[in-house]
């Protein structure tokens, strides 16, 4: 094909919805057109050609416009193209074309086309009656043949029995696996492309997505396909969020779509050179270098079409701020939960605080899980790098005496020839980057989740030591009071046997009242004495602590009706 110009290339194709569609990122107009259209839930596709000095950008085209694109080819002048798709289920001839064109496996195209609108969870639950089962076990066609009795009788086998995630796998629906594992994730290398499919994760203060039953309430899961190919188009296939939806979204749903699509948003940015000196000035580290740049040397011109394909490709899947800041954020809710959790123990622990603490450990080992899904994409991404790239420096060539005898102290292996690999655009810009993600990955959000673990643990351990010394404590007071009750009978005892003593009628002797209350002082001071002496040799005179704590007591109960009458009568 020519070398021609993106607009002329576009404008080539013989189809009036990509000329109607068509719009020029670098203008100010253009780029508006597109942003409003990435926020809008109804996009259903964009195609982006670009590279150092214009980029075109058309969106919600039909499926044979974007198929006579694909067919059409990469422009001469484009250092790569992006393709984006939401609503994957209701553009199935699309990824029929992109899978003819790209060579997917017929797995894999099957998985992008599952329809998330099919039941994700059976409607009665994981227990079924015992009726139910029985009939669903004995029922059967009548015209059905060997093997499809065969199958289904496999599949019934495996349905009713204690492996619960058969039901995901046995359906084949991409949508039920993602629900019932977040960190699930996905890496097919094919000859003329690498296929990625993780989910991200993005917070939210309430679940707001349909058949939302996941592990983390406060965040909402988006499944994400990512695709490089050798021609240096970049595929992104994104799971839309709101299938249900019917008549538009809700505010809170539209905020949250929008959300979702910040990072592809910010690249949008990018991807224009309109404003970028202010953008530069707000928020550096929204400025990707995909197409801005800012050195001129030979050196760094000559390999910045190569770098762009994977450039691209990382950053889309880097989506640092909305990913990873779930754990890393100074006010991270699980770092602010567990303060607020450990302040609550130390006023007043309670067994309810290991429930919720058992919580938090379910949710951080999600976290931990998917962010090691992340590290395993990152490692096997890596390794491309020694199949796709030959060595920097060419190897020492040895001389044909050293050769004979390195022969024969070990001898050669035979040399067999192995298939060609894929020159995939993974350059050494982009796979430096994915090293440095992964360190990034490993110190911030894996060593933060494994630090929240530690706390909790730490707080559970904490927590039943608080409540053993509240009980301790509890018990303590309670052996005072005790003694105090038992001492104040002990001290009343003699008095009792000094009043009977005086209640007796005896010939010849009477008592008058005041030596009654004489002998009532002196035997009460004396048991008294006695007691206390005791006390002090035994060291349990509990009785000031006691007193005082009955005084506290009472004060407290005198001020809270004190300031209800206060409060009522406004004095």
């Amino acid at each position: 094909m020519a070398d021609t110009s993106m607009e002329a290339y576009y404008m080539a194709i013989d189809d009036p919805y990509i000329h109607d569609n068509l719009q020029d990122l670098d203008d100010p107009t253009g780029l508006r057109s597109m942003l409003t259209a990435a926020k809008n839930s109804s996009s259903m596709n964009f195609v982006l050609d670009f590279n150092a000095d214009a980029a075109y950008a058309t969106c919600n085209l039909p499926n044979d416009s974007i198929a006579r694109i694909i067919a059409a080819g990469r422009p001469d002048s484009s250092h790569a193209r992006w393709i984006i798709l939401f609503r994957p289920f209701e553009q199935q001839a699309v990824l029929e074309t992109l899978a003819e064109r790209y060579d997917f496996s017929p797995r894999l195209l099957a998985m992008m086309c599952s329809d998330p609108r099919l039941p994700r969870h059976a409607a009665g639950g994981a227990h079924e009656s015992d009726s139910s089962l029985k009939a669903s076990w004995f029922r059967r066609s009548k015209t059905s043949s060997f093997s499809d009795y065969t199958e289904r009788n496999v599949e019934e086998l495996f349905e009713h029995a204690s492996i619960a995630s058969y039901d995901s796998i046995a359906r084949g629906n991409l949508y039920r696996i993602i629900d019932d594992a977040w960190h699930y994730s996905s890496i097919d290398f094919g000859r003329s492309y690498i296929c990625l499919g993780y989910n991200s994760l993005y917070g939210t203060k309430q679940a707001v997505v349909e058949n939302c039953n996941g592990p983390l309430p406060h965040c909402t899961r988006v499944w994400t396909w990512l695709l490089i190919c050798d021609d240096g188009t970049v595929i992104t296939i994104n799971e839309y969020l709101f299938p249900f939806a019917h008549g538009g979204l809700s505010d809170t749903q539209q905020r949250v779509l929008q959300g979702t699509r910040c990072n592809l948003i910010n690249i949008f940015r990018s991807l224009s050179r309109v404003a970028e000196d202010e953008r530069m000035f707000r928020n550096p580290l929204a400025m990707l270098p995909i197409r801005t740049h800012l050195g001129a040397t030979p050196q760094e011109t000559s390999h910045r079409e190569s770098d762009t394909p994977g450039l691209l490709f990382y950053y889309i899947f880097e989506n640092w701020y909305n990913s990873y800041t779930l754990v890393t954020r100074r006010e991270s809710r699980y770092g602010v939960e567990l303060a607020t959790l450990r302040a609550e123990m130390f006023k007043s622990p309670k067994h309810c605080h290991i429930d919720r603490l058992d919580t938090i450990g379910r949710e951080l080992g999600v976290l931990k899980r998917h962010y090691a899904g992340y590290i395993h994409i990152i490692d096997r991404l890596l390794d491309t790098k020694v199949t796709n790239r030959a060595p920097l420096q060419p190897s020492p060539t040895l001389s044909s005496t050293s050769q004979q005898s390195l022969s024969t102290i070990r001898p050669s292996p035979p040399v067999h020839e192995h298939p060609p690999q894929p020159n995939l655009p993974l350059t050494p810009a982009s796979l430096l980057r994915f090293t440095r993600l992964k360190d990034l990955v490993s110190l911030y959000a894996l060593n933060e989740v494994e630090q929240y673990l530690s706390q909790k643990d730490s707080l559970i351990t904490l927590n039943f030591n608080l409540i053993a010394m509240k009980e301790s404590t509890d018990m303590e007071r309670l052996t005072k009071t005790t003694l105090l009750i038992t001492k104040v009978t002990i001290l009343f005892l003699p008095v009792s046997l000094m009043s009977a003593y005086f209640s007796i009628a005896l010939e010849g002797t009477r008592y008058t009242v005041v030596q009654y209350w004489i002998a009532f002082a002196v035997v009460l001071v004396l048991s008294w004495a006695i007691l206390f002496v005791f006390g002090v040799g035994s060291g349990g005179v509990e009785t000031g602590l006691v007193v005082g704590d009955f005084w506290k007591g009472g004060r407290r109960i005198l001020q809270r009706v004190w300031g209800k009458v206060d409060g009522r009568w406004g004095w």
